[in-house]
Formats: structure tokens, C-alpha cells, sequence
């Protein structure tokens, strides 16, 4: 007679119930990193993490949206998915961007929290039957190579930046390790932390910036639009393209977003993730483009967080509110320069505009979105009002400052014009 018990040479037992609580704690620990790298990106300074960050906050929101639909697969109520059951775990992950320097958040994220993550999700995985719970299994095999795509890029940028050696930087490796081990890992269950681990969880709670950072080694300005206006074609390509790479400000502000606004229904996150991923793409068509030419950021052009400097102390809401309405007329102007750029057979700054293109018109239903969820008592009528409001002020705001001569242009101007002569020399024009 067969024993039923051991009819498999690798039997592997786990019930739903205990694969629910456990692809919840891994939900909650994606999900809530993801919001630490979204609220830590507009103070990042460091040009070469402030890209990875805004790349991978849009990987992980995928794969948060992979853990969430499969929590929801496994009998788990809808309504108790977002529940803070794991409330030691959250305690620790939210005092993340609380790190005194960039590279010190870069560590706690790819050497301490994504690596656990991993190790997690491959121990789930040895313990898990491929048949009766093959969608983790797809989905989970996903989610651990995309990770070790990230920290191979994190490897790549960060070592002509990190010193393993550095004592800070060794002491904050070991105290956010110690504070993740405290609460119960990733796994869980989740526990009170220990004595040791009591001062990072006491750490004050973080706050956004007044302004974005910027690289420290780049010259600074007051403005990202020139006070002179584009006098030939070539002008004119090097007008779009800062103006492309100074849509950094746009990926900060919904970064921004996820961070500012908790308990949001996740629908917003994960298309405020998508939105700040899109602009930091965005910025990165016009370093490159301008790069091509001969033009450096931060030394032939800036690159400003002049909307922040502008509104940021009205609050995130106001930034929303003016990347919204400058979004809106976003697909007419990308399609003009489109269009003049195929005229002037200049087909790559076409096709970055093309893109850009498609972005924002999908970008103008996450502003909607946002919009009611943080302005709820506003008609549609006032929220047009007030774009319209907001977006006046700006173009007084730059004005005022090319009028008064307070743009902090100036260095650029020259350094641009010595670029493009030399260049024109050289080719025989």
C-alpha cells in the first residue's frame, strides 16, 4: 500500500495561507524600498546614482506589481493587502533615505536590502512546489534577474565612487544589516527589533528637499532657459536639447509624489514610478545629445532645479500641479520639433522627440489621477484655473530673472559660444 505521505522523492509543503503572509512581506519590502529610492532621489546629488535610481524605482514597481497581484492570487482580501501587519520591517525600511551621504543610501539599498531580497526569494523558491505554485515561481525568476541586472549596474557606476574601505561607510552597511536581521529579515515573521537595532529606527524622519540636487562639481545658474534666444538651426538643437536634459526636475516630482503622499492606492505609485523613470529618460536624451556635439553638463550648459526653487516651498502639490499643466501642451511642441527636425534631417532629435511624445500623453492621465487624489475639494474647472495660475507665474518667474540679469547664465553662454566656434572651425564651415 502506498504511503501518501511520501509518494514524492521531493515532496516541498507549503500551504496558501503561510505563501500569502510571506509574498506580502516581500510585497511590503519592494514596495517600500522602492518609495525610500523615489523619496531619496531628488536629494541625490551624484548624477550617475540619481539615473540608476530613477531606472530601477520603475523596475521595482513592476515587480511590486508582480508580488501584489500574486498576494491577491493566494485567497488574500483585497482590502488587507496594504494592511501594516509587518510593522517592524516598515519602522526600519522608512528610515532608509535618513543616510548622512548618497553613496551611504546606495549601499543600504543594493548591498544590504536587494541582495536579502534575493536570498529571500531563491530560498522561497527551494521550498516551493514548481506545479502547484508555478506563477511564483515565473514570476520570482523574473523579479532575481532583474535585480542582478541592477546590482551588476550599481556594481559598474559605483566603483570609481564607493570606497569599501571607508569606516562610515562599513558602520552603516553593518547597522542597516543589523536593524533588517532585528525585525525578522525579509522572510519574517516580523518581530520586535532588539536594543541595538533601536537607534536606527529613532533616526528623525526624512524629509524631501527644498531643491533638487544637483552634482557638485557642475557650475550653477538660477535658470535652465537662456536670455538669449536660438539665432540659427544649430541654436535651436542645442535650446531643445537642455531643455530635455533639464526635465530632471519632472522625475523628481513624482518621485517626489511616492514618497510625500503615504497610503496611497497603489495604482498612483506604480504610475508615478513609470512618470519619474520616463523624465530622468527624458533628461538623459539631452546630456547625450549635447554630449555629441561637444557640450558638457554642468560646464557648458546647466542643468537647475529652478521649478523646485520656484514652488517647491508651497508644497510637492504645487510641483505636480505645474509639471501637469506645462504637460499638457507637451504633444503639440514635441510634435513641431518633430517635424522641423526630420525638415532639417537631424533624424536622432526627432526621434527623442517622438518618444517624448508618446510619454507625455500618458503622462497627462497620471497628472489627472494625481491631481484629485491630492486636491479632492478642487473642481475640474479650478484645477484648470489653477494650472493656468501656476504656469503664468513660472514664465514670470524665468522672465523676471532674464529681465534683471539674475539668471546666472552668463559663463555658459561664453563657454557655448567658444564650443561652437571651434567646432564650425574645424569642420571648414
Amino acid at each position: 500500500m502506498l504511503d501518501n505521505s511520501t509518494n514524492k522523492t521531493n515532496l516541498k509543503l507549503r500551504d496558501v495561507e503561510t505563501a500569502s503572509k510571506m509574498m506580502r512581506r516581500y510585497y511590503r519590502t519592494v514596495k517600500e524600498t522602492m518609495r525610500d529610492m523615489a523619496g531619496y532621489l531628488p536629494k541625490m546629488c551624484w548624477w550617475p546614482g540619481k539615473k540608476l535610481l530613477a531606472r530601477h524605482i520603475w523596475m521595482d514597481a513592476l515587480h511590486a506589481d508582480m508580488l501584489r497581484s500574486r498576494t491577491l492570487d493566494l485567497r488574500y482580501p483585497r482590502v488587507d493587502v496594504e494592511d501594516n501587519d509587518d510593522v517592524h520591517l516598515l519602522s526600519i525600511l522608512e528610515k532608509l533615505p535618513t543616510a548622512p551621504t548618497d553613496e551611504q543610501f546606495l549601499i543600504s539599498v543594493y548591498e544590504v536590502i536587494k541582495p536579502e531580497i534575493v536570498k529571500s526569494l531563491t530560498k522561497y523558491l527551494q521550498n516551493s512546489d514548481p506545479l502547484d505554485d508555478a506563477p511564483t515561481h515565473l514570476y520570482f525568476r523574473r523579479i532575481m534577474d532583474e535585480i542582478g541586472m541592477q546590482l551588476e549596474e550599481y556594481q559598474s557606476i559605483m566603483k570609481d565612487f564607493h570606497d569599501a574601505t571607508n569606516p562610515e561607510a562599513v558602520k552603516w552597511n553593518r547597522l542597516v544589516g543589523g536593524a533588517l536581521n532585528s525585525c525578522g529579515g525579509i522572510d519574517g515573521p516580523d518581530r520586535q527589533i532588539d536594543p541595538l537595532a533601536a537607534s536606527f529606527v529613532e533616526r528623525p524622519a526624512y524629509e524631501l528637499p527644498l531643491e533638487g540636487g544637483r552634482d557638485t562639481s557642475w557650475e550653477k545658474a538660477v535658470v535652465q532657459v537662456s536670455p538669449r534666444a536660438a539665432r540659427n538651426f544649430t541654436e535651436e538643437q542645442i535650446r531643445v536639447a537642455i531643455d530635455h536634459a533639464n526635465e530632471v526636475w519632472a522625475s523628481e516630482t513624482p518621485a517626489a509624489l511616492i514618497w510625500e503622499y503615504k497610503n496611497m492606492p497603489w495604482e498612483l505609485y506604480f504610475w508615478a514610478a513609470r512618470w519619474c523613470y520616463d523624465e530622468m529618460r527624458h533628461a538623459t536624451m539631452g546630456v547625450e545629445r549635447l554630449t555629441v556635439m561637444g557640450l558638457e553638463v554642468g560646464v557648458d550648459y546647466p542643468m537647475v532645479p529652478d521649478h523646485w526653487r520656484a514652488f517647491r516651498e508651497r508644497g510637492v502639490k504645487y510641483l505636480l500641479l505645474l509639471l501637469h499643466r506645462l504637460e499638457q501642451g507637451g504633444p503639440i511642441g514635441k510634435a513641431k520639433w518633430k517635424k522641423k527636425f526630420i525638415e532639417m534631417n537631424d533624424l536622432a532629435a526627432a526621434q527623442d522627440c517622438d518618444y517624448d511624445w508618446a510619454d507625455e500623453s500618458g503622462h497627462i492621465s497620471y497628472g489627472v489621477a494625481w491631481l484629485k487624489a491630492v486636491f479632492p475639494e478642487w473642481s475640474k474647472e479650478q484645477t484648470i484655473d489653477e494650472g493656468n495660475k501656476i504656469a503664468s507665474e513660472w514664465g514670470e518667474w524665468i522672465g523676471n530673472h532674464h529681465k534683471n540679469g539674475t539668471h546666472g547664465y552668463e559663463i555658459f553662454l561664453d563657454r557655448m559660444d567658444r564650443k561652437m566656434e571651434a567646432l564650425s572651425n574645424s569642420s571648414g564651415k
